[in-house]
């Protein structure tokens, strides 16, 4: 398993990035917000597993087995800091069983079915270097060595899903243990705050190149250009990446105060507010979450 892993880690390099085509005009892109129904069908082979078990389209065991395997460590991850058990299932599925499901979300970027599953793309395509090359401003992350099938940029948008694809199991178990909070831009930062922990405490290598992304899509932006209560289903993805960039860096000031027992320390604050963790609880306990909070988002919604 951890031999899988490492060799995942090493192909995402955002330090430095490779450039690639833009699309001529911006085109609205849906986020994924939403839960959908699992993909249908028989055709799709499994992969047991313990946590995280994987339906994946003929011809992509690599990639299946390659995702498992992170999705395992993860959920396993999780669950010693949570003390709560959560399974997931992923499909890995191609475009045409992508668009067949009827998502409405670009292929390329996983999305929910289910209460505890995430759908994913099997393998990256012109399609999907065009979604990401628009998001990140025509850049890419390098892939390091000969990718398993595909050309290095199409293999490049594999690592940018699976990345999406960890968050979405993030808040799989963030959703589980109750930590959603009682307003929306809480249940984004603390799924950040499970993903970034699990990041800081098996691949520490990639925090950096996370680091670099997020940053990047800030920069496209700026900061306090949209309210926390901008954060809603509707979103389109750059303004739900952009949120992303944003609850990355506000889980960072948690982490540096709370270590590893950052999501014990988060479900005690949830007891004493009658098992729904407060946003003004969480400011007051955290006067760096408090700084962050008012330097990323503004007073009034610019959405409309």
């Amino acid at each position: 398993m951890h031999r899988l892993i490492s060799a995942f880690v090493v192909v995402l390099t955002l330090a430095a990035f490779q450039a690639a085509p833009t699309s001529a005009a911006p085109i609205a892109r849906k986020a994924p917000t939403r839960l959908h129904a699992p993909p249908e069908g028989g055709y799709l082979v499994t992969l047991p597993g313990d946590l995280a078990t994987i339906r994946y389209t003929p011809f992509s065991l690599d990639r299946a087995a390659r995702l498992q395997s992170r999705l395992e460590l993860a959920m396993r991850s999780w669950e010693r800091w949570t003390n709560t058990r959560v399974a997931v299932t992923a499909f890995v599925v191609s475009r045409e069983e992508w668009e067949s499901s009827g998502y409405g979300v670009d292929y390329g970027v996983p999305v929910r079915v289910g209460r505890a599953a995430i759908a994913v793309p099997a393998l990256g395509d012109d399609g999907t270097v065009a979604l990401w090359s628009e998001v990140l401003d025509g850049m890419l992350p390098q892939v390091q060595g000969a990718p398993f099938r595909g050309s290095a940029p199409h293999a490049s948008t594999m690592v940018l899903a699976d990345i999406v694809a960890q968050l979405l199991a993030a808040e799989i178990v963030i959703d589980e243990v109750g930590l959603a909070g009682n307003e929306a831009w809480v249940r984004g930062l603390t799924t950040h705050v499970a993903s970034l922990d699990f990041v800081r405490r098996k691949e520490a290598a990639r925090l950096a190149d996370l680091d670099a992304m997020y940053k990047l899509i800030i920069q496209r932006r700026g900061e306090k250009v949209m309210s926390s209560r901008d954060y809603q289903p509707d979103l389109e993805l750059g303004d739900w990446l952009y949120f992303q960039a944003c609850f990355h860096f506000g889980a960072q000031t948690i982490l540096s105060k709370e270590g590893k027992g950052a999501l014990k320390k988060l479900r005690k604050l949830r007891k004493k507010d009658g098992g729904v963790l407060q946003a003004d609880r969480l400011l007051r306990q955290y006067p760096q979450l408090d700084e962050w909070y008012h330097a990323f988002f503004s007073a009034v919604s610019f959405r409309h």
